[in-house]
């Protein structure tokens, strides 16, 4: 672990940090009065070319909050009048070209469609009492009608399709009134007809899996192997290399299960303790296969594409409910693993073996207790071209919420300059693979997808000579990438020609088009795609 130097200055509600240039750094702040449980998520929902982090909070709080990403200063918050245990979604659902947030809010049993820039409500709908939403919302177009939907599960069985533009019912199902389905839907086509479906997960009832027909929500296929709760919802990719997806699922039966899409089981693995978090899927170790991150209460453990063999494991002081995200977060070229745990620690591991990069105390920096109910997520919220890591702890209960309190923190992470891991589960269609469904022929609602996929940062900014300006393209096509000044005047084009869907880096040496230095000042670079576009600040010094 590196050593931390911080030098603070405290402002009211949050407190932001100039710290030295060793790794964690605690760039600031943000108090609650009860923690958040699941995760959060990441996107420049006000379209000011900075991001936003939105969460929920639980009782004694209830709100959903947006914070600015770059100091951790109050955009907006709703208060809901109950806890908000599922993690939040950004999309455009509406299909506006604004960025809507929906979050399910737990106890009043509803979902919420908040306007991305003011926070305000664009739509609500119920599900309906007693049915409340731990499930994590997934996005996508499952009806083939050209527009996106909302698909979670609640309590008692039920699993609603949404319609984006105003929240009416695309359909709604029950798969067992005596079960609760607390998992995140995964969003994949499962028949292989070229369309997508709904994949959930059953706390109690029969303890089964169901694969769901994404256009009207009637069984595929379910299966019987799980023997007991299941909470989160699956990963997926193509694990076995064959052309097509598979599942990875943890249970409380001390298993994780490998299905593939037609309900057979790959394979499964026998765990030490119940597995209650959710799996992610990435190749880690840069063996061109992919291994899977699963949790058995407090032990942390990858294993390999066949399932016969776990490559390493690290065992904590605590629970690590919301499982880990993955991004390469120093730098190195090697994908590295991040979670929090229940005894305070936020811990960021190679994911080659396992080995600390670095961890940091945070239940000893709050000063009291500091279980992390709650999944990173990871992207540069500063503008600087490294990745951050953001996570909520604290303290709750529902029996005396006047006692819950909480904390959330941004943490500089590293000199890693890639995609992050931006919500829960990774994407909105829950694939919780990195970086997304690899190997698997998938179905794209560009809309949806942009906001995923939209990546455009510079490292060094500021900068006196040279900058790398690195970019990713959701959809092949032509793609610009222009410098402005502040008059909108276009001062250099660095990329205007055909290119496929993937990242890119291009470096700017301070030039003009005419091959002449420009001065000091602010500029502007813009990427734009056939689908989105994306703009970043830079700052050119002497």
């Amino acid at each position: 672990m590196k050593n931390l130097i911080i030098v603070g200055i405290f402002c009211l509600g949050f407190s932001p940090y100039i710290c030295e240039a060793q790794y964690p750094q605690i760039l600031w702040w943000y108090d609650l009065d009860a923690p958040s449980f699941g995760s959060a998520a990441v996107g420049d929902i006000d379209g000011d070319s900075l991001l936003e982090i939105v969460f929920g909070t639980y009782f004694n709080d209830e709100n959903i909050y947006s914070l600015n990403a770059e100091d951790g200063s109050l955009k907006w918050k709703f208060f809901t009048n109950g806890c908000n245990d599922a993690s939040p979604a950004i999309a455009d659902v509406d299909l506006d070209n604004e960025l809507e947030v929906v979050v399910p809010a737990s106890s009043p049993y509803h979902v919420y469609c908040l306007n991305g820039d003011s926070g305000t409500v664009e739509w609500d709908v119920s599900t309906g009492y007693p049915n409340c939403i731990d499930s994590p919302p997934a996005v996508a177009d499952v009806d083939n009608d050209g527009k996106p939907e909302i698909i979670l599960g609640t309590f008692y069985g039920h699993v609603f399709a949404f319609n984006g533009e105003d929240g009416s019912t695309a359909w709604h199902i029950n798969v067992g009134s005596n079960s609760y389905i607390q998992s995140g839907p995964n969003i994949l086509d499962l028949d292989d007809d070229g369309t997508l479906d709904v994949f959930v997960v059953q706390w109690a009832g029969d303890f089964r899996v169901y694969a769901l027909k994404g256009e009207d929500g009637s069984t595929l296929w379910y299966s019987d192997v799980p023997q007991d709760h299941m909470y989160h919802g699956g990963s997926f990719a193509d694990i076995d290399e064959d052309g097509k997806p598979e599942i990875a699922i943890g249970c409380y039966d001390h298993h994780v299960y490998v299905f593939n899409d037609d309900s057979t089981l790959l394979w499964d693995y026998t765990a030490p303790y119940y597995i209650g978090a959710p799996t992610a899927i990435a190749d880690l170790n840069n063996d061109n296969h992919l291994e899977i991150v699963f949790v058995s209460y407090n032990k942390l453990g990858v294993l390999s594409h066949t399932g016969d063999s776990l490559l390493w494991s690290y065992t904590t002081g605590g629970n690590m409910f919301r499982g880990a995200a993955i991004a390469d977060i120093d730098g190195d070229g090697i994908l590295d693993v991040a979670f929090g745990s229940d005894d305070g620690i936020l811990r960021v591991l190679s994911g080659n073996d396992g080995q600390e990069i670095w961890t940091y105390d945070l239940e000893a920096h709050y000063g009291q207790t500091f279980e992390m109910g709650h999944a990173p997520v990871i992207a540069d919220f500063d503008g600087d071209g490294k990745l951050d890591i953001f996570i909520i702890g604290g303290y709750a209960t529902s029996s005396q919420p006047q006692n819950n309190h909480g904390r959330a923190y941004a943490l500089a992470a590293g000199d890693g300059t890639g995609p992050g891991w931006p919500m829960f589960r990774h994407d909105l269609r829950h694939s919780a693979c990195f970086h997304g469904p690899m190997g698997v022929e998938e179905k794209q609602d560009e809309k949806i997808e942009v906001i995923k996929y939209a990546f455009l940062q510079s490292h060094p900014n500021p900068f006196n000579k040279i900058t790398d300006i690195r970019f990713q393209i959701p959809v092949s096509g032509r793609t610009t990438v222009k410098v402005y000044n502040v008059a909108g005047a276009i001062v250099r084009t660095l990329v205007d020609e055909y290119k496929e869907k993937g990242y890119y880096a291009v470096k700017w040496d301070r030039r003009n088009d005419e091959g002449r230095l420009i001065p000091a000042g602010m500029y502007f670079c813009k990427l734009k795609t056939v689908t989105c576009s994306k703009t970043r600040k830079l700052i050119v010094i002497q």
